[in-house]
């Protein structure tokens, strides 16, 4: 038992002890003995109660005080633990957010991305390859963009009778004859009119060699060339020594057959240059326009392995890839109608020129006959005046 119940149980005995010894001196002894004897008694007993109390009491305080503390610390680590809790809880709750946010962030770029490759990547949603058709088409454009001005240019430098152009025919007559030697025949060599078999036999008498490809400065190419000077014939005598109405009527005549004869060379020329691969400014490595637009229809027309490899892409491709592919498709069909166009207008052009050319010799034939009639009138009147 602690120290602190064992003085309780002494001061509880000690006044069951006192009670009785009251009640029995009480019983026994006169009233005089009892206040001399008995009331020390109660004043002791009182005494050793109230200290006892005194030390229960401060006891007890010194108990309650240190349960206080013990709980206020308790209270105290509660506190700090629950707010170190809550700090805790919240840091962790702020990084899932931040990282949530960020996985967010990465699945929207990466589905930006996709999207993004889906539709304008070259695999899926730009048709097939289109880097490659893209260098391509802009050759071909900037060919057909610089050949208006080529042809004026091969016209005045390759053409021999050239509109506007004037030269001595013997000289023309013997370059063309030494132009015409590549395409000498073994008839030819048999005939006496050149002496061996040329690189090209035949190439310069035959339209055909216009559509053969060949590249600028090679023997094909200068078969084309004199074929044409073939065609179109010698260049008009310079001016020289001519005056007056004589230059006037010359230069006037000149310029008739000229306008006549320009849309011809104009249209063999093209023929020329559209399956040659002449250099110039932005003409292409030296392929044929012709060549390249016919790679370009075979892509889509089947039966080469360049179709092959376009139907193996366009099997991959999604709805706006189909559509960028039909453009392509639509843009080279234009193309070919813009060509096709210019060659009806050359052919209108050719067609114009020949009616002309008829009505000039029909227009001089009936100034021909005219003229006859006009120089018979005079014996037909003498002829019915003696009748």
């Amino acid at each position: 038992m602690k120290p602190t119940k064992k003085i309780v149980a002494a001061l509880v005995g000690l006044a069951c002890y006192a009670a009785g010894m009251s009640q029995s001196v009480g019983a026994t002894c006169p009233p005089q003995y009892q206040e001399s004897w008995v009331a020390p008694q109660f004043i002791t007993a009182t005494q050793v109660l109230n200290a006892a109390l005194k030390s229960v009491d401060a006891s007890l305080s010194t108990q309650l005080l240190f349960q206080s503390e013990r709980l206020n610390s308790a209270v105290a680590v509660l506190t700090k633990q629950k707010s170190l809790a809550a700090s805790q809880l919240s840091d962790a709750n702020r990084t899932a957010a931040q990282s949530v946010a960020t996985g967010l962030g990465v699945i929207a770029q990466t589905e930006r991305v996709k999207a993004a490759r889906f539709d304008f990547g070259g695999e899926f949603g730009q048709g097939f390859s289109p880097c490659e058709v893209y260098a391509t088409r802009s050759v071909i454009a900037n060919r057909d963009a610089d050949m208006v001005t080529e042809l004026n240019s091969r016209v005045q430098a390759e053409v021999m009778a050239a509109p506007g152009r004037y030269g001595s025919r013997p000289d023309a007559a013997r370059q063309l004859y030494k132009d015409n030697e590549a395409s000498c025949t073994q008839d030819m060599v048999k005939a006496g009119l050149c002496k061996s078999v040329g690189a090209t036999p035949g190439a310069s008498m035959s339209v055909a060699t216009l559509f053969d490809p060949a590249a600028e400065g090679d023997p094909t190419y200068k078969a084309k060339s004199a074929f044409i000077n073939n065609i179109v014939g010698l260049p008009d005598q310079p001016l020289d020594g001519l005056t007056g109405m004589a230059r006037d009527s010359y230069m006037m005549a000149k310029m008739r057959r000229d306008a006549v004869l320009s849309p011809a060379v104009a249209s063999l020329k093209a023929l020329q240059l559209n399956h040659s691969g002449v250099q110039g400014a932005e003409t292409g490595q030296g392929v044929p326009m012709a060549k390249m637009l016919s790679d370009e229809v075979a892509r889509y027309a089947g039966g080469t392995a360049a179709n092959e490899a376009w139907t193996r892409t366009m099997a991959a491709q999604n709805e706006r890839g189909a559509m960028v592919e039909i453009l392509k498709i639509k843009a080279l069909d234009m193309a070919l109608q813009v060509r096709q166009l210019r060659q009806y207008e050359r052919i209108e052009a050719s067609l114009a020129a020949l009616v002309a050319a008829e009505a000039q010799a029909s227009a001089a034939a009936g100034a021909a006959q005219v003229s006859d009639d006009q120089r018979r009138a005079p014996k037909n009147t003498a002829r019915r005046e003696i009748q």
